[in-house]
């Protein structure tokens, strides 16, 4: 890598190099069979250049040509693309407090026990498939730049699975229990999972109304693509987002609060952004009230406003990290927990559904904030009891109008994978529409 930075800055350039190496083992299996195993070694370089205010971009799998690899990002130098920031001097930063290097070690066997548990746990299906899946890897993220920094971050995980599907469908109820070194599991949300699942078998058909709507941490993502596109620098820099000149005004329920840290969490931390900006705590929502546009080095540039950590690459369709250049992103931004226990909320809904699965979740006018979700599945609740499941039902309308009739948000935060932590929310007078 320092190679390739050298032969970059020996042309002019002004250049940082971003190189990642994931590995990992999975292994799942359906109704005590197993049903597939994985193991796998990714990674990759990409170089960002600055020249003459312009930016190039290049990557590849494997790094064998340095100098044809710094060719073709000064080829691309010719698209014009505009950059009039510079690469942060981050310093030299090693980061390895998410990391065990035992997981490294772990094999199938150790896999297979933990799938044994998770079965053990859901006890035999009597209706429905089961499907119980454990894995482990590690990730290694460095970048390096002309202006001096010099950063590296090393995590493992340790990961378990477990899906009841229910018959005839694709769909179901899962849990999802991880940790960096073990994977510690919460039985209560296993039996929760369990008796809502049999209790939610039948199917019902619920017509068209508005009632209460619970959404889980599993189905965040609905939510959060829509607050993320409109709270970025770039909806606000091209004058299209609906939340201009709304800072520090009560945009939802004072209850909902939505901030970006990636330096915390119990899975996935990130102390420099992929970009080499040091992360902290960005509160996007506080209270209800909207609070903090994020941005990446181009959107701070072009905004005369300081670089704030949320530069990734990814964003909100996921993809190939060294394939892609850095963007304004909330991949790591959660909601914070509030004051009521699971229980507690369902015991509020005296009519209602629980959407553990959303269909269509990406279409609709995100950036405004429409949502029209399949509820797939949808558990219905009457007297704060799942009495069954939603037949062709639908649920629909604009986030900041749904969330600002939140009326609980749960105290625990539960891991779901891309989402981390996150705690279930419950709104009322939502418009559902059944068959």
């Amino acid at each position: 890598m320092e190679k390739l930075l050298k032969i970059a800055a020996s042309k002019g350039c002004r250049a940082e190099v971003f190189s990642t190496r994931e590995k990992s083992l999975s292994m799942s299996k359906v109704n005590g069979a197993v049903s597939d195993v994985s193991a796998s070694i990714e990674s990759g370089v990409s170089l960002r250049i600055l020249k003459d205010g312009k930016l190039g971009f290049a990557y590849t799998k494997n790094l064998i040509d340095r100098e044809e690899l710094v060719a073709n990002a000064l080829a691309s130098l010719e698209a014009g693309v505009e950059a009039l920031y510079d690469f942060p001097d981050t310093g030299s930063v090693s980061f390895f407090e998410d990391f065990d290097e035992s997981v490294e070690t772990l094999s199938f066997p150790e896999l297979r026990k933990n799938i044994d548990r998770i079965e053990n746990l859901y006890g035999e299906m009597k209706e429905g498939i089961l499907q119980a899946a454990a894995g482990c890897g590690t990730t290694e993220i460095r970048i390096i730049n002309t202006s001096g920094a010099d950063l590296l971050q090393k995590e493992s995980s340790v990961y378990s699975t477990g899906l009841m599907i229910y018959p005839g469908t694709s769909s179901g109820l899962r849990n999802v229990f991880a940790g960096k070194s073990t994977c510690e599991i919460f039985e209560p949300d296993v039996k929760r999972t369990v008796d809502n699942f049999y209790n939610s078998l039948p199917e019902v058909e619920i017509g068209d109304s508005r009632m209460k709507v619970l959404f889980p941490p599993d189905v965040m993502y609905a939510l959060t693509w829509r607050l993320g596109v409109a709270s970025s620098a770039k909806a606000f820099y091209e004058k299209v987002s609906p939340l201009l000149n709304k800072i520090d005004t009560q945009v939802i329920s004072p209850l909902i609060s939505f901030i970006s840290d990636p330096s915390v969490g119990s899975m996935g931390r990130r102390v420099f952004d992929d970009e080499g900006v040091k992360t902290g705590r960005v509160p996007v929502f506080e209270n209800g009230l909207f609070k903090k546009v994020y941005n990446n080095l181009d959107y701070a540039s072009k905004m005369n406003t300081a670089p704030v950590g949320t530069g990734f690459r990814g964003g909100m369709w996921g993809g190939d990290k060294v394939s892609l250049s850095p963007a304004p992103s909330l991949s790591h931004a959660t909601f914070s927990p509030g004051s009521k226990s699971f229980q507690e909320m369902l015991e509020m809904m005296d009519r209602g559904v629980i959407v553990y699965g959303a269909l269509g979740a990406h279409s609709g006018n995100i950036l405004n904030g429409d949502l029209s979700i399949g509820l797939n599945p949808g558990l219905y609740v009457e007297n704060g009891k799942v009495v069954g499941r939603v037949k062709d039902a639908m649920m629909a309308g604009n986030i900041y109008e749904m969330l600002s009739k939140a009326i609980a948000v749960e105290k625990i935060p539960h891991y779901t994978g891309s989402m981390f932590d996150n705690p279930s929310i419950l709104l009322e007078d939502i418009s559902v529409v059944g068959s």
